[in-house]
This record gives C-alpha cells, structure tokens and sequence, in this order.
C-alpha cells in the first residue's frame, strides 16, 4: 500500500540550476551551450540514463562540480519497502567526499560513492509507509530531491462485519495477500468477518497475508 501523496513530481529543480550555473562559470563558451543542452536532456531521461549523461558533463571540470555543492538529478527506484534494503540509485554531482545520505530523518543502512555524479543508498527499515525526500551531504552542503521516495507496506485493514469476498479484496487494496480463513463454530449464512489477524492498523512488508476469522 503507498500512502497519501505518493507519485508527486514538482517540476521546478532549483538544485541542479544551481549546482549548472556553478559548473558552468569555469568553461570555454562552446563547452558550456553544450553542457546546458546535454544538462536539459537529462532532466528528461529515466534516470538509469542519467547516470551517463551527468558523467559525460563531468568529464571537462575538476571532480565534476565547480558550483561548490551536491545537486540531485534524480533516483531510481522511487519506492521501496518498510522493511528496507532497496538498493537506491542517486543521481547528480557534487558528491565527492559525501558523508550521509539520509532518508527522510533516517539514515541509509549504508551508501557508497560510485563516482562524483552517482551514489549507491540502501534504504532503511521505517515503521509504517510514508513520503519521503532523499538528502545528500557532502563537504559542499546538503542536496535534498524534488520528489518522494516512497515506502510501501501491507497496512492490515479494517473489515468486521465485512462478506468473505469483499474482505478479500479490500485486503489485496492495502498491499496485503489473503492468509487463512478461519470458521467460528457457530457460523451460519449469510458469512461475515468478525475477527482479523494481525490487528487492523498494522503495518507490515508488502504481500504480507492477513487471517480472517468469519461466522
């Protein structure tokens, strides 16, 4: 299940014109038309191309960022689960020297610097799903995405007093797997849920399977 507000894309990435504009100052001319087109071209591309785009604009300048700080192009995936370990592809520049990589307030499990335009985060555990931005620190200051990472998770639904088939589905809604189906002994028709396993509310990994218990 995704929460609220997941898949927002805020066009603006003031980030990277700054992070440009610093780049750019140190180029001949012909250099710097060149790197502006090749920079819009990568605002557009999936970003398992930007990687290559951002390197082939790294090529002319020293360690890739005469601007002074990180900037962030973009990431790929854009979702992970709860329980964490996605491996996360951050791309930019300026990423000499990181020193954290943050989650929301979390800190990734781990990261390795690739190269100047690219790190490597792994995720971490989170509790619940939730929205959040990806940060970067390097010596040069702190770059943040324009978008959410999303945590994904099977968040156990409420569905007493639900038929059989309709609590099914709503379970599938929120990201969990149907799980036992449990008969009271005094059941009769029409069937309906009057009890669940885990408790409604809680969160889970993804495909998690939820019991009912029916009478």
């Amino acid at each position: 299940m995704r929460p609220a507000g997941a898949g927002s894309r805020p066009r603006a990435h003031r980030s990277l014109r700054k992070w440009v504009n610093g780049y750019m100052t140190s180029m001949r001319p012909g250099r710097r038309a060149l790197i502006t087109v090749v920079t819009v071209i990568a605002a557009l591309l999936p970003v398992s191309l930007i990687a290559a785009v951002s390197a082939f604009g790294d090529a002319g300048g020293p360690g890739g960022n005469g601007g002074g700080g990180p900037a962030i192009v973009g990431f790929s995936p854009q979702e992970g689960t709860i329980g964490g370990g996605t491996a996360v592809q951050i791309s930019g520049g300026g990423f000499e020297g990181a020193t954290a990589v943050t989650f929301g307030a979390r800190p990734a499990r781990s990261f390795e610097i690739k190269s100047p335009n690219l790190i490597e985060a792994v995720a971490p555990a989170v509790p619940r799903g939730d929205n959040v931005r990806i940060h970067v620190t390097a010596p040069g200051g702190t770059a943040s995405t324009n978008r959410n990472f999303t945590f994904i998770g099977c968040h156990v639904p409420r569905v007493q007093g639900e038929r059989i088939r309709r609590a099914w589905k709503t379970v599938v809604a929120a990201g969990c797997k149907r799980g036992e189906l449990n008969f009271v002994r005094t059941a009769r028709r029409p069937l309906r849920v009057v009890g669940e396993s885990p408790r409604p509310g809680t969160w889970l990994d993804p495909g998690s399977p939820v019991d009912l218990l029916v009478r």
